[in-house]
């Protein structure tokens, strides 16, 4: 009896961990989390989203980040980008911090961190 319960909720605990993992989903109206680690994204770094849902990055087990749209570390304007990820300064994060971003317009939108040049995801928004 006891090797079942502990079986149970070991089981439990899986499912639960793998309901609430910090990677990223697809769209839906209520949009969609990028995790960041100490140095890097976390789980799905390439998201699919529909004009005016929102990206949340959440930085709550990470380190320092600078995210700005580009690649290699490196702004880069896009045109549709949303305004905080599209000037050199870009978003900063400290460990805990999470932000959401709406992404009002249609577009493949690369996203680098400046501190951690190898950060890359990528939101495309689709009509």
């Amino acid at each position: 009896m006891r090797k079942v319960l502990l079986t149970c909720a070991v089981l439990a605990t899986l499912i639960l961990a793998a309901c609430s993992s910090g990677g990223s989903s697809s769209g839906g109206s209520n949009g969609s989390t990028i995790a960041m680690g100490f140095g890097a994204f976390t789980g799905n770094t390439s998201i699919t989203i529909k004009a005016g849902d929102s990206v949340t990055f959440d930085d709550s087990s990470g380190g320092v980040h600078q995210l700005v749209i580009g690649t290699s570390g490196q702004f880069s304007a896009v045109s549709g980008a949303p305004s905080q990820l599209n000037t050199a300064t870009g978003v900063m994060f400290n460990s805990g911090d999470k932000q959401t971003i709406l992404f009002p317009n249609t577009g493949t939108f690369p996203i680098t961190c400046k501190i951690h040049p190898s950060m890359q995801a990528t939101v495309t928004v689709t009509s």
